[in-house]
């Protein structure tokens, strides 16, 4: 539309009646909850496996050593993403408050609101990450093909840099290494070609 002058006046977005705008924040409410909620099962059912496949000990460590089927699972092709976009690859997981407890009512309800809603996350690097599940954003998994690809590149480079990777598992040295050369092969083409961006 124009104003008197011939100008265009800029359009305003309608405000929404309060009810609608209540029942739109309802909504998104209840998905975010429906993600925490699908966020926890996940987690907890990968604690609940890291502890029943077999595995040598319940540790990054415990699942490199061990021949489970399940181990795989457990080598850092597996991680979550945070909300500030980081990858955490997990070796092994576990709710921090994975228990009622309580003598009330009240004091049980309230227990079981916080349960299994916080996780501590353990890296194949060893690092421990302790997250609210409100923090996990998307769950990330390397493809078969991916893992074999990393596989690949982790052996033709293991005879330069055996003891760099001892002791670390298949995933994470591997992929580690194929950023490293991801990184590389990006800075060779920029010494190459400094003008293009």
């Amino acid at each position: 539309m124009s104003d008197e002058h011939g100008e265009i006046e800029p359009r305003h977005e309608p405000s929404r009646p309060q009810g609608e705008q209540g029942a739109l924040n309802g909504v998104t409410r209840r998905r975010e909850l429906f993600w925490q909620n699908v966020v926890r099962e996940i987690l907890d059912a990968l604690s609940v496996a890291a502890r029943s496949g077999g595995r040598l000990s319940a540790s990054p460590k415990g699942a490199a050593m061990s021949t489970g089927p399940l181990d795989e699972m457990f080598d850092g092709r597996m991680a979550v993403i945070t909300r500030l976009g980081q990858r955490i690859p997990i070796a092994d997981v576990f709710p921090v408050f994975a228990c009622s407890v309580g003598r009330t009512p009240g004091d049980r309800m309230l227990s079981a609101d916080v349960q299994c809603t916080v996780f501590q996350i353990h890296t194949p690097g060893g690092e421990v990450y302790t997250i609210p599940v409100h923090e996990v954003v998307a769950f990330h998994s390397l493809s078969e093909e991916l893992v074999r690809r990393l596989e690949q590149a982790a052996q033709a480079s293991q005879e330069d840099e055996d003891e760099q990777y001892e002791g670390m598992p298949f995933g994470f040295a591997a992929y580690t290494q194929l950023a490293r050369a991801e990184r590389e092969a990006r800075e060779r083409a920029a010494e190459e070609n400094p003008f293009e961006v």
